[in-house]
């Protein structure tokens, strides 16, 4: 059972119901809400401040200088530790003359002293700071009571720091089916709860609802579907626009939630498909004009024909813009999506000190999509990218497809960095067709958004058509791409992949299909043990593979019982 730490509110509980459930007084524990930044000996903290999630850390320091396109370094280790590993550079940002970047694949629960210091210079700041607990304390246990109800539950009472109140299903079952009765299954308007174990099904329009007041929250482990607003019927009857298996609306406030192993499925009514329009319709998660440091791990977006497939899987609506969704230091990791008619998950805005990594996304229009990255830096790394489709009246073969990464720029809103890591794409074979099912592209500018500022190392941007694009800027600035592997072109860049290598990659036996988690590289073949090596990212290995996984490592695991 794993959840998030935060900081204030009041305390009680709060829930509507004809009937009692039972209720559970656990002494809280002295636990006090996500430890502060810290000095450490012989450093002063300079001004330095880190971020923290259960991974990540989100590091920001305003250096005394410019220190150039290297950025400032940053060294890091746990407590205790003897030695210091290395970090990638933290970004230097002229617009507020901040260096600002992440420190990833961290330990939850861990205290990290962190230093940072300019070019060839010994460390001037340092300081220490602990990432997520994924124990919490609980200061009351509300359980309902077994079977089905069919009246929401409205959650305005919250816990405080040192103990959350959890409002969970009887071990039996406990379902919450409004029977499009009532426009939300769950309404959370209180801070430090936990929403676990519930099947909820047949709201109007958004299954769980968060709202003003709501922050430090755990929703996990429970089974959504059948949620939905009827817009119009097209080629199939459409959904309202963004109404959600989860949902925030305007809440500036909502900070610190974690939404995690939750199975997202089927909901009442599709989305549009390229076909007619831009898509719009139904939403896994809809995070529009809402805060940030969140994290959304390990759950299931899918659904079972195209007829109920989603706008978006993970996403908001602000994108041109300075926030958007996840906004800030946030993580989204370890999902699968599934059936979506635009992007898998459209990470786009601010995305400061945002992370993305480990996702499975499989029947989409577009994979991940950055359009736009204003803030930065945005880290996207690890991910596996399968089947592609945008049009779906039409043959596989007369598709657009759309790429893995749509990844754009506005310089009217600012230019922020992006890095983009050991991701791949594959290509299932297409029976009776001529090319196969996956991306129409690697990593790509949009419409008249250009890609820039963008770091692209050791992907596997694998594409239908070798004619195609696996890379395109646009002509856009700020550039670096290389040692990828990659079967398409390569434009609107001089210079890019010195290092790489033009060729479909080949993948070793049993591997390179479907959620398999196997995405291996066959030995001695291109792009096996020929990555480059990067702080933080894959300096564990003596050798790095170019793609998602590496050699000699376990299968990667996503969804519902995922684990780190």
């Amino acid at each position: 059972m794993l959840a998030a730490c935060g900081g204030g509110g009041g305390a009680g509980s709060g829930q509507s119901s004809a009937s009692q459930p039972s209720q559970t007084q656990t002494p809280a524990s002295p636990a006090a809400p996500t430890p502060p930044v810290t000095g450490i000996a012989g450093l002063p903290i300079n001004g330095a401040r880190g971020v923290p999630t259960f991974e990540s850390i989100g590091v920001y320091w305003t250096p005394p200088s410019n220190p150039g396109t290297a950025g400032c370094p940053v060294i890091f280790r746990k407590s205790g530790d003897a030695s210091f590993r290395q970090g990638l550079n933290l970004w230097y940002d002229a617009n507020n003359n901040e260096c600002r970047g992440s420190l990833v694949l961290l330990e939850p629960g861990t205290t990290y002293e962190i230093q940072l210091g300019m070019p060839g210079q010994s460390p001037s700041a340092g300081f220490a700071v602990a990432t997520w607990s994924e124990s919490f304390p609980v200061a009351q246990t509300i359980t309902l009571p077994a079977g089905t109800r069919n009246t929401p539950l409205t959650i305005t009472q919250g816990g405080t720091p040192s103990g959350y109140i959890v409002y969970q299903a009887d071990p039996a079952g406990t379902t919450i089916d409004v029977g499009n009765q009532s426009l939300n299954n769950v309404t959370i308007a209180a801070p430090y709860v936990i929403v676990r174990g519930f099947t909820l099904k047949g709201a109007q329009a958004d299954a769980i609802n968060l709202v003003a007041g709501a922050h430090d929250l755990v929703i996990e482990g429970n089974d959504i579907s059948g949620w939905g607003r009827y817009r119009t019927t097209g080629s199939w009857d459409y959904g309202v626009d963004y109404d959600a298996g989860v949902r925030c609306e305007r809440v500036s406030s909502l900070e610190r939630v974690v939404v995690q192993r939750n199975r997202i499925h089927d909901p009442r009514y599709g989305a549009n498909s390229w076909d007619s329009a831009h898509p719009a319709g139904p939403q896994g998660m809809s995070f529009n004009f809402c805060g940030g440091n969140n994290v959304i791990r390990y759950n299931e977006v899918t659904s079972a024909d195209s007829r109920h497939f989603y706008n978006d899987g993970i996403g908001g609506s602000d994108n041109f813009s300075t926030t958007g969704f996840p906004n800030y230091d946030s993580d989204i990791y370890g999902n699968v999506i599934q059936g979506v008619m635009d992007d898998g998950i459209e990470a786009e805005g601010g995305d400061r000190n945002v992370r993305i990594w480990g996702n499975y996304i499989n029947q989409a229009g577009t994979g991940i999509a950055s359009t736009v990255n204003s803030v930065g830096p945005l880290y996207i790394f690890r991910n596996v990218y399968d089947q592609s489709r945008m049009l779906y009246l039409t043959s596989s073969d007369s598709d657009d497809r759309g790429p893995f990464f749509k990844s754009g720029s506005d310089t009217s809103l600012g230019s922020g960095r992006r890095y983009v890591f050991h991701n791949t794409s594959l290509q299932a074979p297409n029976a009776g067709g001529s090319f196969p099912l996956g991306a129409g592209a690697g990593l790509t500018y949009t419409g008249g958004s250009p890609l820039t500022s963008t770091v692209s190392r050791n992907n596997v941007f694998f594409i239908w058509k070798s004619r195609w694009e696996s890379l395109a800027t646009a002509g856009g600035g700020g550039n670096d791409l290389d040692y990828d592997l990659y079967n398409g072109g390569v434009t609107g860049i001089t210079g890019a992949e010195s290092h790489g290598l033009q060729t479909a990659p080949t993948f070793a036996s049993g591997n390179g299909i479907g959620m398999s988690g196997m995405y291996q590289l066959a030995p001695g073949t291109p792009g096996y043990g020929m990555g480059a090596r990067i702080p933080n990212f894959n300096d564990q290995y003596a050798a790095p593979d170019m793609g998602a996984a590496q050699s000699g490592t376990a299968a990667m695991t996503f969804g519902v019982s995922a684990g780190r």
